[in-house]
């Protein structure tokens, strides 16, 4: 029987540098491995439960308007487990199905869901093939939003972005997750550190609401609270170069996308009030693979190979000047090219290479899904690398329609060489160096060649981590459903910055002192333990009016344990342990244990299914609140009306979809351990007995900062082609933390932390797909999203909020970190020397004064004030996919910090083609690049514009027809290349990088840092 039935209402060269090794612990391994091996018994092991009569159902899954296979797409029999998910030919088979009538529910995300009966005989197959409509947001699809089953959401009156990772990785080869989320969401900006392997970026949803606490959202895996720390790694101990900013690393990208079925992100305290304190950033909630009830285990192998390079090199990094005292010539130099004809290039081709395999499927009341991935990556410089292994198990067992548990773990072994940026590295020597000013090293500032740092600089980190949960679903009544997670989430890393004792040769430009290496080892072990309760009570109350009644709770501990110890000087070579060292740097150890526990209850009624109106409050209390304040109240309201459903909607509308939207929500973010705390350090007493002093005051009524936030929104589709969502919000952070000087006669020295700020926030989001054009060998689809955002202080509770230095400061009524410098409005050129005379800075008013006296002016801030994206898919017949994808940033400034390091002569004389050609250059540009620039704080030309747009995405995706790859289900090969191309003003290397970039601070600074790197990518996959 075949039928194409459409039914859219339902939608719902392993490298390892010097001798530094991490050890794998043993019991994650074998609780993985052990975790595989039960599933390769399930996968042999025979049915347990006796046969009834069955057949199989096979077909293909294609899309209505062009005819063209969908992969990924789940095919369920309703009122049974059994269920596959298509191949890339579109393809599925369910073996087992009982005789007769049988339902197929068909989604996909992007899709209107449908259903198609079929009739299912006891020999033979039966073929039954669908078609789905191209639907940008699906208002039946279920929502992680941390409730019980979710919730439709057509019913949520808040915006929630979903990701569909298969498409997204297959189309970007994207090989962590910042780069899978990444210009795919409106609203949420990743932003990098440094290009270095290893290093990771942040996230910030709708920008920057705290000044000095974490502006991360909120990670959770399979509902499992997780580690998403940044700026982590190695720290070198005081005084040594070669650690500087190697706290790059961070656990964003441990999850291997190729696990993640989707991501769902639920943004600002409108949306994420049910989970509490912590939750004022947002939400965002993987949901990893679980596998089919197929009745065949479905076996997937990917390999992925492909460079990196740092993109123009010679081109980007600057070309200075210098004059010849003897001879009077102005000589250029360029350290990339000069090393490059010199036959020693500081940067080479680096490698990336992954392999990775899963097997997946079910039999009977059992679902599992199983990977194993391995990452060997080489970098552009010989000191940076990257080694990582992850394994994944997901198993689903239910024992009955009313009951089923779920079990997902994960395990990373990561081994990661992070180089040298910023400081004294490679690069930073080509930036400010010159061949006339350190002859003794090829030119390369401070007299240290290349390989002195790519050599003898080696910060390492070594990670473990294993993250586990357990999942129960409950359905005991028709009307009541519960579900219980409880997990785990446990980091251990051993982070090393090392220098390592010199060889004679190097020891030549360094110096014995130096040559003698120095260790700094930081020891962590975060754990994340939390269990999260859900209970949701629906019914029926008319043929016209539902209720669903929620309560739940959670608990969530985090606890931090970290040692670090070190020293300098090493008696030899190959020596590199803390114990060898003959000059010990004091030893720290710190433990932070920080729990949260809270309850909320929500009621939400509806009316014909199309019009809903939700009430929630969260209660919570933190271990970081002050011992005044106990608890803390969350209210939220929000509605949503399906107009399109109303009777009064014309039927021949152009407007086929449309969903209003409307929440308010509040929740919070707690104070830093120890703020509030009243502490003590330990001293010496008279005679040598134990004793205490004051240390911080602490402040008993220090209570979170809380966010409050409306949103405003719609989604819907036009012309059956134009999918639409579109949010405005306004958010108010009240109760801001910050610090304040207390009085000496307190006994206690330093600040005191209290509520005495606010921030506000405001800005719209908009997402569009477009159906450009659908045909049976030609479709062409536009996905583009872009955000506003605005931050603006609006107290400071008195404190502070003077400027009186360039640079960045909080200042009320101005964005948070935002940049003040002395502004040049005049100058004039002195005939003789071409130099500017008479400069004049921006007074009040206007008016020219002398710059040592001119007030500071605001000029921008560090944070884009709008982001977006473009993203251009392409089908060419059945087999040929191409994509691409441009994001961009505007409304910010960026730090060009090289050249202010350059012009002004920081390396020991001006190296910037200005200070010897003038006459090239207007006399007010030129009066920024005096050596008094930055004493007078006249360094507004140096905050250039960070506006610019990226060729983030390019890749061709080639479906291997069947009759090539016999023996396997389906092939596709894929050619992709990520930051090919930057388009912007900015002169710097790149505008992205930040070398302050925490998640706490919004602080600018990308000196000699490593720009985004190049790739280029083939990744080949098979199934069978």
């Amino acid at each position: 029987m075949e039928g194409n039935v459409v039914i859219a209402v339902i939608h719902h060269q392993e490298h390892i540098m010097g001798r530094t090794r991490f050890r794998r612990t043993a019991w994650p391994t074998r609780v993985a491995c052990g975790a595989v091996a039960l599933l390769a018994v399930l996968v042999v092991a025979p049915p347990v439960s006796a046969q009834t009569a069955a057949g199989t159902i096979v077909g293909q899954v294609t899309e209505a308007r062009s005819n063209r296979p969908l992969a990924g797409v789940t095919i369920q029999v309703n009122g049974t487990r059994l269920g596959a998910v298509t191949t890339e030919e579109g393809r599925y088979r369910i073996v087992g199905a009982p005789v007769g009538t049988q339902v197929l529910s068909v989604r996909r995300l992007g899709y209107a869901s449908a259903q198609q009966s079929v009739s299912v005989g006891s020999t033979g197959t039966t073929t039954a093939n669908l078609q789905l409509q191209p639907q940008a947001t699906s208002l039946d699809e279920v929502v992680v939003t941390g409730t019980a089953g979710g919730e439709v959401r057509r019913s949520i009156g808040n915006a929630v972005t979903t990701i569909s990772a298969p498409e997204a990785t297959q189309k970007s080869a994207s090989q962590d997750l910042s780069s899978l989320i990444g210009a795919r969401a409106p609203g949420v900006a990743i932003a990098p550190a440094t290009g270095r392997l290893g290093a990771a970026p942040t996230i910030q949803i709708r920008g920057r609401s705290s000044i000095g606490l974490d502006n991360s959202p909120l990670l959770y895996i399979d509902g499992v609270r997780v580690n998403n720390a940044s700026a982590a790694g190695p720290v070198a101990p005081a005084g040594r170069l070669g650690g500087q900013a190697s706290n790059v690393s961070g656990r964003l990208n441990d999850v291997n996308p190729e696990d993640i079925e989707s991501i769902e992100i639920i943004k600002g305290p409108a949306a994420a009030t049910i989970y509490g304190t912590e939750a004022a950033n947002g939400v965002i909630q993987i949901i990893t693979k679980k596998g089919a009830t197929s009745g065949a285990p479905a076996v997937k192998l990917q390999v992925q190979d492909g460079i990196i390079w740092f993109r123009d090199a010679a081109n980007r990094v600057p070309t200075n000047y210098a004059r010849n005292a003897t001879t009077g010539e102005i000589i250029a130099w360029n350290g990339v090219q000069s090393e490059a004809d010199r036959g020693t290039p500081i940067f080479t081709t680096g490698q990336t290479r992954q392999y990775t395999g899963s097997v997946s499927g079910g039999r009977d009341v059992v679902r599992y899904y199983a990977s194993g991935s391995f990452e060997n990556d080489l970098g552009i410089e010989p000191n940076n690398s990257l080694r990582q292994f992850a394994s994944h198990v997901n198993m689903t067992i239910a024992p009955s329609e009313k009951l089923d548990f779920g079990t997902s773990i994960n395990y990373v072994n990561l081994s990661s060489h992070l180089g040298a940026d910023v400081g004294v590295s490679a690069l930073l020597g080509a930036v400010v160096g010159h061949s006339l000013l350190f002859s003794a090293a090829r030119g390369f500032y401070p007299n240290f060649p290349p390989e002195v740092p790519q050599t003898l600089y080696d910060n390492a980190q070594g990670v473990n981590r294993f993250t586990g949960s357990v999942t129960m679903n409950h359905r005991p009544l028709s009307w009541f459903s519960q579900r219980l997670v409880a997990g785990m989430d446990l980091t251990s890393d051993d982070s090393r910055a090392i220098e390592r004792f010199a060889t004679p040769d190097l020891v030549a430009f360094i110096g014995p002192v130096a040559g003698a290496g120095s260790i700094g080892q930081t020891i962590r072990r975060n754990t994340i333990a939390s269990v999260d309760y859900a209970g949701t009570a629906k019914f029926q109350l008319t043929n016209a009016l539902s209720s669903a009644s929620s309560l739940g709770g959670q608990f969530s501990r985090t606890e931090l344990n970290k040692s670090f110890l070190g020293g300098t000087g090493f008696p030899g070579l190959g020596v590199e342990t803390v114990s060898a060292v003959s000059s010990p740097a004091q030893a720290t150890q710190d433990q932070t244990i920080n729990t949260t526990i809270g309850a909320y209850g929500q009621q939400q009624f509806g009316w014909r299914d199309r019009l809903f109106v939700t009430a929630a409050l969260r209660v919570d209390n933190n271990s970081a609140f002050g011992e005044d304040f106990k608890w803390i109240t969350y209210p939220k309201l929000s509605a949503s009306w399906v107009v399109n459903e109303e009777s009064f909607w014309p039927a021949n509308s152009y407007v086929n979809s449309l969903k209003l939207r409307a929440a308010y929500g509040e929740s919070g973010r707690q104070p830093t351990a120890f703020s509030a705390l009243r502490t003590y350090s330990p001293a010496q007493g008279p005679g040598g007995v134990s004793a205490v002093t004051p240390n911080t005051i602490g402040n008993p009524s220090l209570k979170p900062e809380r966010g409050k936030e409306l949103e405003l929104g719609f989604e819907g589709q036009v012309f059956s082609r134009l999918g639409l969502d579109f949010t405005y919000f306004s958010k108010r952070t009240q109760d801001v933390i910050i610090s304040q000087p207390i009085a000496p006669s307190s006994g206690f020295a330093g600040n005191q932390f209290a509520n005495l700020g606010r921030v506000d926030n405001h800005g719209f989001e908009l997402l569009a797909t477009l159906q450009a054009m659908a045909r049976d060998n030609f479709s062409w689809e536009i996905v583009g999203n872009i955000a506003t955002n605005s931050d603006v202080i609006k107290d400071l509770g008195g404190i502070g909020g003077v400027v009186l230095s360039a640079g960045q400061t909080n200042v009320v009524g101005y964005p948070i970190g935002g940049i003040f410098t002395r502004r040049i409005i005049s100058a004039d050129r002195d005939p003789a020397t071409g130099l500017p005379i008479n400069v004049l800075c921006e007074g009040a008013g206007g008016a020219g004064v002398a710059c040592a006296t001119a007030p500071f002016q605001y000029i921008g801030t560090p944070t884009p004030r709008t982001t977006g994206s473009v993203g251009n898919t392409v089908w060419i017949g059945k087999n040929l996919r191409l994509y691409g994808l441009v994001d961009f940033k505007r409304g910010h400034r960026a730090y060009n910090q090289n050249d202010l390091l350059r012009c002004i002569g920081a390396a020991g004389a001006p190296t910037c083609r200005s200070s010897y050609y003038p006459l090239e250059y207007d006399p007010v540009y030129l009066a920024g690049h005096g050596t008094s620039t930055a004493g007078l704080g006249t360094t507004d030309q140096f905050y250039e514009s960070g506006n610019f747009a990226k060729l983030r995405e390019l890749s061709a995706t080639v479906t291997v027809p069947p009759r090539f790859v016999r023996g396997f289900s389906a092939a596709s090969i894929t050619v992709a290349g990520r930051d090919l191309h930057t388009w912007t003003s900015f002169t710097g290397l790149d505008p992205e990088g930040n070398l302050n970039n925490v998640a706490t601070t919004a602080n600018l600074g990308n000196q000699g840092l490593v720009p985004p790197l190049s790739r280029l990518l083939a990744t080949v996959n098979l199934s069978f």
